[in-house]
């Protein structure tokens, strides 16, 4: 059975749940400009991954 991601929800979800990751990872590290950086570099590159999920379904 595959598992495909829906960028839909996955891309919206991803600058809180980065910020609350890091939160609890890296309490001493954390700060929010740091965590809004990552979440914007993820968000970029799921971004890049949405044609190919819209043309097959999802992305696995």
């Amino acid at each position: 059975m595959s598992t495909f991601l829906d960028l839909n929800k996955v891309i919206p979800a991803a600058p809180s749940a980065i910020h609350h990751a890091l939160r609890t990872a890296m309490p001493g590290k954390y700060t929010p400009e740091l965590a809004d950086e990552i979440a914007a570099d993820v968000v970029a590159r799921l971004e890049q991954l949405r044609p190919h999920a819209e043309q097959t379904g999802g992305v696995r």
